[in-house]
Order: structure tokens, then C-alpha cells, then sequence
């Protein structure tokens, strides 16, 4: 060996040490605790420390034994205050976990052997209510390893927890990891959001369970609200006040108090969590705001007077001589885009901040009420109309002493809402009376409202309902006779509703079961429109459960008029009332049904227009999806149900759609919520079917080929460019086409490449989805294969042709699909069946099936939703798997992301064709052709 080599590597060398008399003793690994954390130390079987020379043993404890020495060696060079010195802490050498892993050294501090459970396990925080305290929560993290709940979770480091003496390995819960145990909690319902907003700006890597909630993790931030608050006056009557910011729906104190930087929104209808980043503005920006306001009214001769307003951090001590100033002159324009907290504390600057009682007198009528209110302030009432007038002038009411009245910004906007104004009087809507009893008092309510009151009430009796159910041929589950009783009772206060239940879960035989009650006896017909693939389900459906109710399709050829109102009941499709409104609008039907009631959720569209044209005694829509894209849908199905609900188009939009879908107005949102309520009814199949197996959603990515990569960034640059331009030139509404024109291109190159190159371009998509459906097929099971286009239908036929395999498929164009779907149920020789998402999105049941495939997903999640439910509904036995097929760096894997903002509004408020191009902005276009 050369000298070179020798000098150049000394540094490397094994220092020598005398080992001739040293003998290895038994050693064990002790995991401890202390106060700073686990630690890990060397022991002997009696769980004595001990120091040993690594070079005394061989193999993995050789090793292991050696990086302790070194990293001993490292440390006794460092002193850290507070912790144990010589302490070998686990949380700072979380390395040599994986290295003992393979070790049975590793005991607690009783002595007994702790183990590693395999592979990598995952954190839950479960949250179930108290049962004894349903207003409690109940939260702990679990893990859930082969199909056991594990709690009593003890952190070691911010990857490794310990249980029963079972090391296990998750996904870091980053730097506050030792805090886990401290989020094991009970906590009232109230406090959910600001639980769960903590424990996502202290902890990573973790799940929920609640109920069937979702979580949706958005990159998304919400920005807080500057405010001030009214700390106190003192004895010389200055004003102390303290400038802070907070959270829309959260304590004024709650950011002040917790170091956050994300926040939880939870919609209880739409039964999601949705995680946000915090946004804070500079706390020194918003006190320079204050602090230049207060000193436009220092007096001139005390300008130069230093101390005439203290200022520590964000506390100000205001003389009163300026507070009056400030709190008269600014105020009122400061509320425009500050929070007020504290008020009441202005008594002595004659501010009043007391909620005014609401007396309101009206006179009874059928779907509006009229009559007088009065705004009370402490005795002096002011009429409802000056009141308003005031506020919107002034931001107060001034009141005869001389006093301001501050009112509350959301008081104010419900009264807005809620009271229309006619002439000098008010005008009520009977369906707003639920939200005004709970502005006056009890028994204000029950002598204005006494007769619309009991209505209200009768939907909470519902359940202690005996009426009898009419005899159907099908015994009726709970929920749907609780869903006959629902129905039935819309009918006797002649209230229009929509049953909204979960794919699956028997609309229509609840509604069969209502038509039942009254027919064959009522001699007037009732028409329900539905799309053209219902048509043969409905009569099917009638005929089954009850063949005494006549039928009559009235579509295409069959379309007498005059023989179809000596039926029961007239079937016909969207398009067909469209066609044929002028016949259809001058019948009184007893009843008009619009099954898969989206179809009207455009108001402007002229089926939604011929929808309102119909007449009849009572109105029913059945939609598992009542609002797909915006609230917009609300208010068109609405308009047909019960059209004095919100008044015109322009009422709901500043009342409801601008508040909640621009600002996240939660007062909107509950209060649009509580009018709803009893005129939709919507059950999800988890918690009525506990007997339905679970359904299991999962994305499969694949990577383009080089040559379809190379095609599709071409034309992605094209597009850029060109649509950029279009936009420029016109607007986003009239370059729609356009546009769209350029995301099916864009969609084709990513799933079916062979389509845009003359059949030169494979498809990596078909290669995995052949791969994965024939390896289904062999282990038994029976697939759905649901496609956007049909050529994408062709080349899935011809696979399935070479492999031999038995299937059926279907397209708008099919005739005979019930035979299709009776084949595919039926023939255990039948193993895939292959439709559009349009065509097999509604109406078929294929429970035979326990895997889906969407091969090239599209805009509409709840489209998507109804197509995996075509085989998770009643009679289904087996768990349900769907996967949805995304070509990455492509406009699909954009579209993906991008469904999570554009899928909030469905149950915001409740619990087609994509959302259109008309649903997008200019970023979102930009994004998606980036």
C-alpha cells in the first residue's frame, strides 16, 4: 500500500484498543421515558445500565453498538439544557430503529420484549359522540391493523409509536409528535372546528373518522378579519382597546391564544371537512390603521404631546377626548371591513349595542304574509324600514337621547333577507316562518303564526306517524315507509319536496307507494318525466309493485295525448316536455314527478323553462344529486317545487348565492339550510343499508408514452396560445365552444392517443385497464367499464374479443337495454359490461358486478358517484372497488385537483354534462393548460 494512501485516509483508521480480556456480556436495548422524550439505553438482564466495547460483539449488535459509541462521542461535546446529559433520545436518532428492527434486543422499562409490527401502519383519529351526552364528542388516535381498533398510543419520535409492546412505524407527525395524547379528548360538538383546526396546525400525517364524513386537505387559504376590541373604560374614562384579527366563526381570542396556520370548515350537510391554510395579515399594519385614525382627532394644541395616546404592541389607552371623536366620526365607516367586539362597554359614550327586540304584527295568507314590524331599543321603536335605512347609511340608528345603536352586521342581513318590503307594510314568505320564530318571542310566534306553525310541526311528528301504508307488492324498509309518511304528508299541505336519497336506495317505490294512495281511484293523470334510459324502468317498476296503476309511454312514435290522459300515469322524457310543452302545459295534472330532477338545474334552459309551464295539484322531484355545480340548481328546482320560496332569481342571488359561494357565509349557509330542511329529504346508504358491504375508491395513474407525451404537449401549447387569444379578444362566455372544443382534444391525446394519430399512438391507459380487467375477470369477478367516448368503446370491445372474454356494452343509441342488464345480472358467462357514463349514470341496477373502471373521468364527481352506485345499492353482497384511470402530467390528472373546489356547494346547503366550461374562470383555464 502507498505512503500517499497511508497519509491520505489516517483519519479513517480504527483507533486499537485493548480487547483481549474484554467479554461480551448479555446486553438488552431499553426504550425509557423521561420528562424530554424516549430515550434509548444499554442494559444488562437485571436492566442495569451498562457500558460495553462495541468490538467485543459481532454482527448487527456490533453495529448497532457502534453508532451508539459514535453518537456518544458526538454528543459529550455538546451540552443541551434541560435534558438528561449521556441520554440517547430517540426522537434525535430515529435511525436506529430501523437498523434494531431486525433485532430481538429492544425491551420497556419492565423488562419485557418489545417487537415491530410489519410494514407501515396508519393514524386515525377517531371522533365518535358520548352516548349518555350527544352534544360530546369522544376523540382518540388508533390505529387500525388487521382489522383491530389499537389505542393507547405512546409517540417515541415523530415516525414510531409504541402499543402493547408492538413498535409501530407511520408516517411522520412532524416536530410536535410528543403532543399526540394530548389531542385524546372529550369536547363538546360546538368545539369541533377549533379542535380540529389545532390538531392540523400541530400534527401531519393522520386521518379522521367521523361518522361519514370526508376530508378534503385544499391548498386553499382564508384569509382573517381585522377587529377591534372594547377591552374596558377606565376610571378617567379612557377607552383601552386591542387591535386583533380573527377567524370568520371563531372566538375572537382563538388565534391570539394558539399558534395556528391551518383551519378546519366543516359542512354537516355535505358531511365534509374541509382543512384550509391561514392567511395573517401584519398584526403592525393594523395598528397603524387604528393609530392614524385616532390621531386625525387629537386636539392641535396636544399634537405635540407624546403621551396623549399610549400604544404597547396592539393595546391602545385612548383619552376620552379622542375616543369620542374616533368612536363617532370613524366607527361606523371602520365596520365596513373591521369586527367589533367589546361594545357594550361603550355605555358612557352612549352607544348601545343591545340586539332590538323584533314586534311584528301580520295578517294570514296562503304562500306571503303582510303586515307591520317594529325594531324595540330599550322602549323606543322604530319601524323595521327607518331602522334599515339608518344602518345602511350610517352603519347605526340614532336614537332620541342622542345615544347610537350599534347593530349586529348578521342581525341585520337575515332581517334583510327574511322581510321583503310592500308598499309601507312587510311581506313574509310562509317558508321563511321556521327563521323568524326564532327572532321574536314564543308567544309573538304562536299568535302570528298559529296555523302555518302547526305545519312546521307536523314534520317533526312524522316519525309517530300511524297512518297505513298502502298495500305495494314489496315490503318496505323503515326509512322508505318513514320516506311514504314524508311524501304523503307534502301532499296533504299541498307542499312541493324532493326526495333525495343516495343512489340506491329505493326512490322510486317510495314514490309508487304514494302514487298508490291515490290511484286507481283519481281520475286526473299524473306525468312523470324522466331521462329516455328510465322510461323502461318506470313501467317495469309500476307493473311490478303495483299492476292496478294503468301506465302510458309517451315518447317518439306513441304519442297520443288524447289516449294517454285515460292512464294513471304518462312517462315521458325531458326532451319530449321540451318538444311538446304546448300539449303538455294546458293538462291539469294531479301530480307532475321530474325524476333525476338535475335535468331542470339551469334555469335559462328551456326544459327548465317548460318544467315551470306545467300545471298540477302537487309537485315531487326525486335527484340523488339535487346541486352538482352551484346554487344556482337550488333555486331553479325550487322555482318548480314551491315558487314563492325566494321570490325571483335576483333575491336568491344577493340573499344566498353571492354570500355563500363567494364569501362562505355561515350564517347563510345554516339559514338556507333550515328553509330547505323539510322540503328535501336525503338518506345516505351508510347509514340506513349497515348491511351494504363497503365501497372502496381509488385512482390509478399511468405514464404517457414518449411519442403520445410528445403529441400532447404540442397541441397543449397550441391551445395556450389560441385560447389566450380567443379570451383576449372576446370573453370566456363566447369563446366557450372554443374551449371546449380544445379540453376533448386534449382529454383524447391523454386516453386515446390512437384517436389523434391515425391509430400510430397506443394507449398506455388501455394497457393497464386490459392488464387489470383480465386479472378481475380471472379471480372471479365481474367488471363495469364506464367511458366518455365511444371509439373508447370500440377499442375496450376489441380486447375483450382477443382475450375471449363474454361482455355486453351499451350507448345512447341501444335499444333493448333492460335485455342487456337482465344478461349481464344473469349470465354467469358475462363478465364485463362496457357503457358511456351518460348512458349507464341513471336507472340500472348491477349488483353483479364488484369492480368499476372509469377509464377517462370527466368534470361531474356526483356523475361519477351515480355510476359506481349502479353495482353499491340494495342486494349488493360483496365490497365494492372503482377505479378511475388518470393519465398524468396531462389536463385529467388538473382536473382531478381542480374537482376539489368545484365539487363544495353539493350539501353546503343540502347535505350533466361536466360542469361546463361556464363554471370555470380565466385562472382555472390557465391552470388546467399549464
Amino acid at each position: 500500500m502507498s505512503n500517499s494512501f497511508n497519509e491520505s485516509f489516517n483519519s479513517f483508521r480504527r483507533q486499537t484498543w485493548q480487547t483481549k480480556n474484554v467479554k461480551p456480556i448479555d446486553i438488552l436495548l431499553m426504550i425509557g421515558t423521561d420528562d424530554s422524550g424516549a430515550f434509548l439505553e444499554i442494559v444488562d438482564k437485571t436492566l442495569t445500565p451498562v457500558i460495553v466495547n462495541y468490538q467485543a460483539y459481532s454482527g448487527e449488535i456490533r453495529n448497532i453498538l457502534r453508532q451508539i459509541e459514535n453518537i456518544r462521542e458526538r454528543e459529550s461535546f455538546t451540552i443541551e439544557w434541560g435534558k438528561e446529559q449521556g441520554c440517547l433520545y430517540i426522537s434525535e436518532h430515529e435511525h436506529l430503529l430501523h437498523i434494531l428492527k431486525n433485532t430481538d434486543l429492544l425491551v420497556n422499562e419492565l423488562g419485557e420484549k418489545l417487537s415491530f409490527a410489519t410494514g407501515e401502519s396508519h393514524l386515525f383519529f377517531d371522533i365518535k359522540p358520548l352516548r349518555k351526552q350527544e352534544k360530546k364528542l369522544s376523540i382518540r388516535p388508533i390505529l387500525i391493523e388487521n382489522h383491530q381498533i389499537i389505542d393507547n398510543l405512546n409517540p417515541i419520535s415523530e415516525a414510531f409509536l409504541i402499543a402493547n409492546n408492538i413498535i409501530y412505524e407511520i408516517a411522520p407527525l412532524g416536530h410536535n409528535f410528543n403532543r399526540l395524547n394530548a389531542f385524546s379528548s372529550e369536547i363538546d360538538v360546538t368545539d369541533l372546528e377549533k379542535f380540529l383546526s389545532l390538531l392540523y396546525s400541530y400534527l401531519d400525517n393522520f386521518q379522521l373518522q367521523y361518522n361519514n364524513y370526508k376530508v378534503e386537505e385544499l391548498r386553499e387559504t382564508r384569509g382573517t378579519e381585522p377587529a377591534l376590541v372594547f377591552e374596558k373604560i377606565d376610571t378617567d374614562n379612557a377607552l383601552h382597546l386591542r387591535v386583533t384579527q380573527i377567524l370568520h366563526g371563531f372566538d375572537v381570542e382563538f388565534l391570539e391564544q394558539f399558534d395556528l396556520h391551518r383551519c378546519v370548515e366543516i359542512s354537516e350537510l355535505e358531511q365534509i371537512i374541509r382543512v384550509v391554510y391561514i392567511e395573517q395579515k401584519p398584526i403592525e399594519e393594523l395598528c397603524e390603521v387604528i393609530l392614524k385614525l385616532l390621531k386625525k382627532h387629537v386636539s392641535k394644541e396636544n399634537k405635540k404631546k407624546t403621551n396623549e395616546i399610549y400604544q404597547e404592541e396592539n393595546l391602545f389607552v385612548v383619552p376620552q377626548n379622542i375616543a369620542n371623536g374616533f368612536i363617532y366620526n370613524e366607527l361606523s365607516t371602520l365596520l365596513l371591513s373591521w369586527k367589533l367586539f367589546g361594545a357594550e362597554k361603550l355605555k358612557s359614550y352612549k352607544i348601545n349595542t343591545s340586539q332590538p327586540r323584533l314586534d311584528v304584527s301580520l295578517s294570514s295568507g296562503i304562500d306571503f304574509l303582510e303586515g307591520n314590524a317594529l325594531l324595540d331599543f330599550d322602549g323606543e321603536k322604530i319601524s323595521l324600514w327607518e331602522a334599515l335605512m339608518q344602518y345602511r347609511q350610517k352603519r347605526y340608528v340614532e336614537l332620541s337621547d342622542g345615544s347610537h345603536a350599534l347593530l349586529n352586521e348578521a342581525y341585520v342581513q337575515k332581517l334583510q333577507r327574511l322581510f321583503k318590503k310592500k308598499k309601507d307594510k312587510i311581506e313574509i314568505s310562509f317558508f321563511d316562518l321556521p327563521l323568524i320564530e326564532e327572532l321574536i318571542d314564543e308567544r309573538n310566534a304562536s299568535a302570528v303564526f298559529k296555523k302555518s306553525k302547526t305545519i312546521f310541526e307536523g314534520f317533526n311528528a312524522l316519525k309517530n306517524n300511524t297512518k297505513k301504508i298502502p298495500k305495494v307488492n314489496a315490503k318496505l324498509r323503515p326509512y322508505q315507509e318513514y320516506g311514504y309518511q314524508w311524501l304523503s304528508y307534502l301532499q296533504e299541505q299541498k307542499l312541493g319536496g324532493c326526495l333525495a336519497d343516495d343512489m340506491g336506495l329505493g326512490k322510486t317505490i317510495q314514490t309508487i307507494t304514494l302514487l298508490s294512495e291515490v290511484y286507481p281511484k283519481q281520475k286526473k293523470p299524473s306525468l312523470i318525466v324522466m331521462p329516455k334510459s328510465l322510461l323502461f324502468n318506470w313501467k317495469n317498476e309500476v307493473q311490478k309493485f303495483n299492476p292496478a296503476i294503468t301506465t302510458y309511454t309517451y315518447y317518439a312514435e306513441n304519442r297520443n295525448i288524447e289516449e294517454a290522459v285515460h292512464s294513471n300515469l304518462i312517462f315521458t322524457t325531458y326532451a319530449m316536455l321540451r318538444n311538446d310543452i304546448e300539449i303538455f302545459k294546458d293538462i291539469n295534472f294531479f301530480y307532475v314527478i321530474l325524476d333525476e330532477s338535475q335535468n331542470i338545474k339551469n334555469m335559462q334552459s328551456q326544459t327548465s323553462k317548460a318544467a315551470v309551464l306545467l300545471q298540477s295539484e302537487h309537485k315531487l322531484a326525486l335527484s340523488g344529486t339535487p346541486i352538482e355545480n352551484n346554487l344556482g340548481e337550488l333555486y331553479s328546482l325550487f322555482r318548480f317545487l314551491n315558487p314563492a320560496m325566494f321570490g325571483s332569481a335576483q333575491n336568491f342571488n344577493d340573499n344566498y348565492l353571492i354570500p355563500i359561494q363567494k364569501n362562505r357565509d355561515t350564517d347563510a349557509i345554516l339559514e338556507l339550510r333550515k328553509k330547505i330542511y323539510p322540503f328535501i329529504l336525503r338518506r345516505l346508504k351508510s347509514e340506513v343499508l349497515t348491511e351494504l358491504p363497503d365501497k372502496i375508491e381509488q385512482t390509478l395513474y399511468v405514464e404517457m408514452s414518449e411519442p403520445q407525451a410528445k403529441l400532447y404537449e404540442q397541441r397543449r401549447l397550441f391551445y395556450q396560445d389560441a385560447i389566450r387569444q380567443q379570451i383576449s379578444n372576446s370573453s370566456i362566455e363566447k369563446s366557450q365552444f372554443f374551449i371546449f372544443q380544445a379540453f376533448n382534444e386534449l382529454r383524447q391525446i391523454a386516453s386515446l392517443p390512437e384517436t389523434k394519430s391515425d391509430g400510430k399512438i397506443t394507449s398506455p391507459k388501455l394497457e393497464l385497464l386490459t392488464e387489470q380487467m383480465t386479472d378481475a375477470i380471472a379471480n372471479g369477478h365481474k367488471v363495469l367499464v364506464f367511458v366518455n367516448y365511444l371509439a373508447a368503446i370500440e377499442l375496450i370491445e376489441g380486447v375483450l374479443e382477443n382475450e375471449e372474454i363474454d361482455f355486453v356494452s351499451m350507448t345512447g343509441s341501444t335499444r333493448d337495454r333492460q335485455k342487456l342488464v337482465d344478461r349481464f345480472q344473469n349470465d354467469t358467462n358475462c363478465k364485463a359490461f362496457i357503457m358511456t357514463l351518460k348512458t349507464g349514470g341513471t336507472g340500472l341496477n348491477l349488483t353483479a358486478a364488484d369492480m368499476v373502471f372509469i377509464f377517462d373521468p370527466w368534470w361531474n364527481v356526483a356523475a361519477e358517484s351515480q355510476a359506481i352506485d349502479r353495482t353499491h345499492r340494495i342486494g349488493q353482497t360483496r365490497k365494492v372497488t372503482s377505479y378511475k384511470l388518470i393519465a398524468q402530467n396531462t389536463i385529467e390528472e388538473k382536473i382531478l385537483l381542480l374537482q376539489d373546489k368545484k365539487r363544495q356547494l353539493f350539501d353546503d346547503v343540502i347535505s350533466a354534462d361536466a360542469a361546463s366550461v361556464k363554471s370555470l374562470s380565466e385562472d382555472d383555464i390557465n391552470y388546467l393548460l399549464k
